[in-house]
């Protein structure tokens, strides 16, 4: 029966955490995690309050457990209903494959690595998750041993006697501790509050281990006290925020999973210290326990300090690595395709301008030079949100040089341009004509290149495509050049040195356009093998 209750709770446990950290905000998620989980504080004290009316009404203990055990059917047959009729959250869905949520998910994107790479590149949060709960649940369950020892001390006696003394330590202590818990944990953060718990639950124990019999001898309603502030700092401390971190931590694909791993990590610590307290209070004494309490507390802390990042205020994606890899195909995504629309429609004026029997260098310069003002803008945009995203260095070399290389492509054409304007030229030869049509086609299979990319990090494609346009794009590459030696070479046969100086450097800018073509298809495919190595990865 219990096997068949823990299995119940335990399955629970890490999907209700999810589902209401999946569908909070950024700026509320810690504290609507928390108030959920601090809805327990009130149904102990029903619990308490339950055993008071039983044992009050004169029923004997031996039935009495199994009522309350019993009761405990009551709540979820309440809101049986109403779980079956909630729905998956839109994360999940998008997971699966489902597009109709995308437009709901502020900076969402899909971590595509399996358990087994994740967990090797990301052992640290697992253990820091599992660790602190483990240890949280050695101490929080030891908390309780003082508890029948303040029952004779406060003079309570017979059955009400453990039942008042717990009341009185949950209601003064432990369910404030919840709440203020809830209210402060989106302002002072997760890893403050649970470093901060622990650390005070350490002195505290480490004081009731040096001189808790100096104090009882001095004041019961003294030692009560400090005895108290454990119970407060834990729950204000790492009961809660050991139930919110997995949330906001693990990924989408292991979010309930990497819960599920630490909440166990904390129940073997629970079940632990219920089967070795009894023994060890036996043999070395309450006091000499509450001194390694002390120690575990203290542990606690090292351990959040060590392996623990903060998250207050920052996206579920940003906190659990999801926007690793593929951040362009979520918030970027509109910022290059407009950045790309720019290239383009600079790319296709360049062309039309060329292919004019009378050019208007005035009017050709200010319309190039207005579609790279709105590229350059893009780049802002992009540059603004990776610098203040929380992503790894590689990532943010690869998506600034993706950036900035498409936008040297804009400018080298607006360098074209202004070549015309200065110059006051009014035609184009057939070597600019032929470099110009170079430019538009290489330009296009940079465009082409973005989708496939955008594609591939979607998994709709493969890479075969995005190998095949930087092989085109290269193709063209070696054309522009051959096509630079040979005008060069016919400039060279004239006589007037202002024209070869003119030509000469318009020949050179047009061809370095389609270089910068080529810098940006070897960025996108740099991209793309190492994201077939992260599936490689997966198992």
């Amino acid at each position: 029966m219990a096997f068949i209750l823990g299995i119940g709770i335990g399955g629970d446990y890490p999907l209700t955490s999810t589902i209401v950290g999946e569908y909070a905000n950024r700026k509320d998620r810690g504290k609507l995690i928390a108030s959920t989980f601090a809805m327990q504080g009130f149904g102990i004290m029903a619990g308490v309050g339950l055993a008071f009316l039983l044992l009050s009404l004169g029923i004997t203990s031996d039935i009495a457990w199994r009522i309350l055990l019993g009761a405990g059917a009551i709540p979820p047959i309440l809101t049986l209903n109403a779980r079956r009729k909630l729905y998956e959250t839109p994360r999940f869905n998008i997971m699966k494959g489902d597009k109709k949520f995308n437009s709901d998910i502020e900076h969402y994107t899909l971590l595509p690595v399996g358990f087994k790479y994740y967990a090797e590149k990301k052992w640290k949060i697992i253990l820091g998750t599992s660790l602190t709960w483990f240890l949280l649940d050695v101490s929080f369950y030891g908390t309780g041993i003082f508890t029948p020892y303040l029952a004779s001390l406060f003079g309570f006696s017979g059955l009400f006697a453990s039942v008042k003394a717990s009341a009185l330590t949950i209601i003064l202590t432990a369910v404030p501790g919840y709440w203020v818990a809830v209210a402060l944990i989106d302002r002072q953060g997760r890893k403050f509050i649970q470093t901060l718990g622990f650390l005070i639950m350490g002195a505290c124990f480490g004081i009731l281990y040096f001189i808790g019999n100096e104090i009882l001898n001095y004041s019961v309603y003294l030692f009560f006290f400090i005895y108290s502030l454990t119970f407060f700092f834990t729950n204000y401390g790492p009961n809660t925020t050991t139930y919110v971190y997995p949330v906001e931590l693990f990924p989408t694909p292991f979010r309930a999973r990497g819960h599920g791993i630490a909440s166990m990590s904390g129940k073997l610590g629970a079940a632990l210290s219920a089967l070795l307290f009894p023994f060890l209070i036996n043999n070395i004494g309450k006091f000499n326990l509450i001194g390694i309490l002390s120690l575990v507390s203290f542990l606690g802390a090292l351990t959040t300090i060590i392996l623990l990042p903060e998250t207050k205020q920052k996206y579920l994606t940003e906190t659990s690595g999801e926007n690793e890899l593929i951040l362009i195909t979520t918030k970027l995504n509109n910022e290059f395709t407009s950045l790309s629309s720019h290239m383009i429609a600079s790319a296709k004026m360049l062309k039309d301008e060329m292919f004019k029997e009378k050019i208007d260098s005035y009017i050709f310069f200010n319309k190039i030079k207005a579609e790279e003002h709105e590229a350059d803008q893009n780049v802002h945009k992009i540059m603004d949100y990776i610098t203040n995203t929380k992503i790894s260095s590689i990532i943010y070399m690869d998506i600034s040089h993706l950036a900035r290389r498409i936008d040297d492509i804009i400018d080298t054409i607006e360098a074209v341009a202004a070549r015309f304007y200065i110059y006051d030229l009014t035609f184009a030869d057939d070597y600019m004509k032929e470099l110009s049509n170079h430019i538009f086609n290489c330009v296009i299979i940079v465009d082409k290149s973005l989708s496939e990319l955008n594609n591939l990090l979607a998994r709709k494609s493969g890479q075969d495509r995005i190998m095949a346009l930087y092989k085109e794009a290269t193709n063209i590459e070696n054309m522009a050049d051959d096509l630079l030696r040979i005008s060069l070479r016919d400039l060279m046969k004239i006589s007037d040195p202002i024209k070869i100086i003119k030509f000469k450097e318009i020949y050179e800018d047009l061809e370095t356009i389609t270089d910068r073509c080529v810098d940006v298809l070897d960025i996108i495919s740099d991209i793309t093998l190492r994201f077939i190595y992260s599936l490689k990865s997966l198992s």
